[in-house]
């Protein structure tokens, strides 16, 4: 299935601005790719698309840039929301690098600097694999949070001596990215932000992770897999009700009539097709001691949880 043209126009716009900050010229093209980007002897080809064929074909295709004489190869960049699409050759952007470089692009703009982007071949950014839903790590591995407070440290930390079980707990992480406005006698009103954020997958209740800190790895041998009580689809509806009100604006408009002035409030709201999300399950670590008390550390930071996160450990 292909991407929504309207979905594709907007992609397109949003990496022209990403590339232009990195100090790119942008040529419009037709197929069999939506635009190239050149600075200097380096050459990017962009292609929007959710048609697995169409990336195939595009991926495996070598296109080079003439240069007085000498041809030099292209890179290619494919934007896409479908997690099967998985090029050979070309450098995958999928929704969260786009709302990475998004922002970067728009700190460049307002310092005056050149954005940097590193273009590494199909594996995502910084030598991970792409984060983004649907896109399933294999058999036997996971996206979690590293461990970096041993068993050791976090009984010393906790104050407790007792057994120790390594706990790993759900939680859904999520990109969106909104485009749109709304006009009400004659005020513009946008829409336009994107982001990322994870709820709980036991509670629903809203997590403060450092998501770039998640690589893909494998389920440690000895740990506890927690299930998750919120499945994905309650945890989209969950992440798209905070969106909408979150991204909702609330405007004053003053109206005259002969002497009088009118002021009047009004919320906006953008409708549920205007955000862009997807969602993944991803795993936080969690130490759990049992002394005394039970008490629970987080593996990531090695900070003590005031509540627990999930049912059945005491709260401090």
């Amino acid at each position: 299935m292909g991407m929504d043209d309207s979905v594709r126009r907007r992609a397109v716009h949003e990496i022209r601005r990403i590339l232009e900050a990195a100090g790119y010229d942008i040529e419009e093209e037709g197929d069999p790719f939506d635009f190239s980007a050149l600075a200097g002897r380096e050459c990017i080809l962009t292609l929007c698309t959710d048609d697995p064929a169409i990336a195939r074909r595009f991926d495996h295709t070598q296109y080079n840039l003439d240069d007085s004489g000498e041809r030099v190869p292209c890179k290619k960049l494919i934007y896409t929301s479908n997690p099967e699409i998985r090029p050979k050759e070309g450098v995958l952007w999928q929704n969260r690098d786009l709302a990475r470089y998004a922002g970067e692009a728009a700190v460049a703009r307002v310092s005056g600097e050149r954005l940097v982007i590193s273009w590494g071949a199909a594996q995502g950014r910084e030598g991970m694999k792409p984060h983004t839903a649907g896109d399933a790590p294999p058999p036997g591995r996971i996206r979690a949070l590293p461990i970096r407070a041993t068993a050791d440290e976090a009984m010393r930390i906790s104050g407790q001596n007792g057994p120790v079980r390594l706990r790993m707990i759900p939680a859904w992480v999520y990109d969106y990215s909104c485009k749109g406005d709304a006009a009400y006698k004659g005020k513009q009103i946008t829409f336009d932000a994107n982001g990322s954020g994870a709820i709980s997958a036991v509670n629903g209740l809203p997590q403060d992770l450092d998501l770039d800190a998640i690589s893909e790895v494998e389920i440690p041998g000895d740990a506890e897999m927690v299930r998750p009580s919120i499945l994905q689809k309650e945890a989209e509806e969950k992440v798209l009700t905070h969106l909408i009100g979150a991204l909702s604006k609330r405007v004053r408009i003053k109206t005259e009539s002969g002497d009088a002035i009118f002021s009047e409030e009004k919320t906006f709201r953008p409708p549920r097709d205007q955000i862009e999300r997807s969602i993944q399950l991803t795993y936080v670590p969690i130490w759990q001691i049992r002394g005394k008390h039970i008490v629970e550390v987080n593996a990531f930071t090695g900070e003590v949880l005031s509540e627990p996160m999930d049912e059945g450990v005491e709260l401090l």
